[in-house]
């Protein structure tokens, strides 16, 4: 990417952090923090269970774990925090969901004759999930190559998603994809299973797209409780295969933004009581030290607490 892609990116994120700023202002700061507290526990509860493994990745864990919006320094309504920025953070996911569907929405909804389209291939192993995720990509680059060669308009942007079946221990990686012409998303699965002949061919779907699909296509890019549990090999073996691998791409439309959030946010609540304060993460909310005053009041409910004590 050049300095002025860069600099344009920079600029329209500062744009977009003020949007996220208005945002918070317009919302009922403990409705929000609390679900950022739920955030915190369940990320807090399986970060140290991954912290415990033998991955690559088991200091990025650690500082997740540890600092990623562990405390949180209040003056007057405005509170600032520091992020971890990791894809495995739900804390983190919340924000660049938000991030992503400011940034991406207005452009996606220009779009004429909508669709969203999900690219699957048969599942694989763990040890394999990193290779075949890249040819994945490859072939999508190579489809998207020949249709601009036949001068079609190829027009949206693609999610690169990863789920685990515990079942058969097996890992399946596809693309959620919205773009504009129902004509051309039927010749991108036609195309797709020309690359993947092993493929399920009803397996791959295609359909209206609509704010939903939106919402879908922005979300996580790896569920991370599967059916009420959450398996921590599996997802060390996720994170490690997509890391430092886009998860977003757009083609045919601008750039608009980085998948990446600001280390440091600051965030303005209306309803706040304006004070100076450092609240310090405990359990399962921020607490005044000095005061012993909780700023959510948020408790896990008994399906939470159940999914915290099935990690695996």
């Amino acid at each position: 990417m050049d300095k002025d892609s860069k600099k344009n990116i920079t600029s329209q994120n500062k744009v977009l952090d003020h949007l996220l700023d208005k945002l918070a202002q317009l919302s009922d700061f403990k409705k929000v923090l609390s679900k950022r507290a739920k955030a915190k526990f369940i990320t807090n509860a399986y970060t140290y269970k991954l912290s415990g493994l033998n991955s690559p990745l088991k200091k990025s864990y650690q500082g997740t774990y540890y600092n990623c919006a562990t405390v949180l320094e209040q003056k007057d309504d405005k509170i600032t925090s520091h992020y971890c920025n990791n894809r495995w953070c739900i804390v983190c996911n919340r924000i660049r969901t938000a991030k992503m569907i400011i940034g991406y929405k207005p452009q996606l909804d220009e779009l004429q004759d909508k669709y969203f389209v999900t690219l699957t291939i048969p599942n694989v192993t763990g040890s394999d999930l990193r290779q075949v995720i890249k040819q994945m990509t490859k072939a999508f680059t190579r489809i998207r190559k020949t249709f601009h060669d036949r001068h079609i308009s190829f027009v949206g942007i693609r999610k690169l998603e990863c789920t685990y079946n515990p079942i058969t221990n097996l890992y399946h990686p596809h693309f959620h994809i919205i773009m504009s012409s129902e004509s051309v998303a039927h010749q991108l699965v036609i195309d797709w299973l020309k690359h993947y002949p092993e493929a399920n061919e009803y397996a791959q779907d295609i359909r209206p797209a609509d704010d939903d699909s939106v919402m879908e296509l922005f979300k996580y890019f790896s569920k991370i409780i599967t059916n009420k549990t959450i398996y921590v090999q599996a997802l060390d073996t996720i994170f490690n295969a997509m890391y430092s691998l886009r998860v977003y791409q757009a083609f045919g439309i601008k750039r608009a933004i980085s998948e990446d959030i600001s280390e440091i946010q600051a965030e303005l609540y209306k309803d706040l009581e304006k004070r100076e304060a450092i609240w310090t993460w405990l359990e399962n909310d921020w607490i005044d030290q000095n005061t012993g005053e909780l700023l959510t009041g948020y408790e896990p409910n008994d399906q939470i607490k159940k999914i915290i004590n099935n990690i695996k």
